[in-house]
This record gives structure tokens, C-alpha cells and sequence, in this order.
């Protein structure tokens, strides 16, 4: 059976951290391309003070944490690693070319990539393997990676994504690619 990269689902606010059910990148994907979050994002968008996103964000928000299953959101709860990793860049200064970049980008297997929340940055969630690496070598080898190949700077690639509880916003994005493997077809 494929891997479903299965990952923890949490209800807003983000001081929320227990768990309401596990998901797969797949209903992810279904969300995030939904209009479920279509009013909120839109909300956070229309405001010009970084503070008050935050703010936003962490009240209105639901989010996930894509490098596994956990019991509670910390590092020490984790039940089982989803073998994915998810870059947050930020601040981008051409969303759309990076994203292009990333697809093509051969050296990874990109399983979900999306427009960030505050719109200006991308998730760029891949595929690593756990024989190979633990997550806080792949993060800081991808990270490094990130900066020398595309120019990005230390504060453009999110450094707390080196915690394996790091929680994902969820967003919207009708654009949102996933890799086709993962498609669920009912």
C-alpha cells in the first residue's frame, strides 16, 4: 500500500493541541483547493499589519502537523513520522516562479505545494526518507539547500520547521498542487 502521509489535524485556535483526528495529504489537498477557508484567508489577507495576521492566523486558523501523528503538539507525542517534510518559505519576493521552481526541482519528490496564508510565501511539503536521515538532518540539509540553489535568505526559510511538531496553517489556494500518485479517486 502507498504511503498516505498521514499527519495530525487540529482545530483553531493554535493554543489548541490536542488532536482531533489524523488526515492524509490527499484530504489536505481537498481542503485547501475547497472554499472552506476561502472567507478566513481573504480576512487575513486584507490586513496590512504582520502582528495582527499573526494574531489572525492563531485564532482563526486550523492547522495541521504534516510530519506526522501525535498525541498532543510537541515533539515528544509523536506517534508515527509521515516520511514528509514541509518547507514554509516566506516573504517570497515572485510566488508563482518559485513555485515553478520547486516543481521542477529534480533532487525531490514534491508531494503538496500551496500558497501560504498570508499569500506571500509557499508550503512546500516533499518526501524524505527516515533510513537515510532523521527529520532535523533532512530539514537542515533541504534548508541549506533551499538557500545556496535558489538564493533564499536564513529569515525567507522558516528555521521552527526543524521541529518535527511544527504546525501547518491550513489555507486556500485553488491552485494547490499535489502529486498525482496521491490523488484518491472514490
Amino acid at each position: 500500500m502507498a504511503n498516505d502521509y498521514e499527519m495530525s489535524f487540529f482545530k483553531k485556535p493554535i493554543t489548541n493541541k490536542k488532536p482531533e483526528r489524523t488526515v492524509t495529504l490527499f484530504q489536505v489537498y481537498q481542503v485547501i483547493r475547497s472554499d472552506y477557508y476561502k472567507t478566513a484567508i481573504e480576512e487575513l489577507r486584507s490586513i496590512n499589519n504582520r502582528e495582527k495576521q499573526r494574531q489572525f492566523k492563531s485564532k482563526n486558523l486550523d492547522y495541521v502537523t504534516p510530519s506526522g501523528v501525535f498525541t498532543y503538539c510537541s515533539d515528544g507525542s509523536l506517534v508515527k513520522h509521515s516520511s514528509a517534510l514541509c518547507m514554509d518559505l516566506d516573504d517570497l519576493e515572485n510566488v508563482e516562479e518559485m513555485k515553478q521552481k520547486l516543481l521542477d526541482d529534480t533532487n525531490f519528490d514534491t508531494l503538496l505545494l500551496f500558497r501560504s496564508p498570508r499569500g506571500n510565501g509557499l508550503k512546500w511539503m516533499i518526501a524524505i526518507d527516515l533510513d537515510k536521515l532523521d527529520h532535523r538532518l533532512w530539514f537542515t540539509a533541504v534548508r541549506n539547500y533551499l538557500m545556496a540553489t535558489y538564493g533564499l535568505t536564513d529569515k525567507q526559510v522558516d528555521k521552527s520547521c526543524i521541529n518535527v511538531s511544527k504546525a501547518c496553517f491550513l489555507s486556500y489556494d485553488p491552485d494547490v498542487y499535489i502529486k498525482t500518485e496521491l490523488i484518491k479517486y472514490f
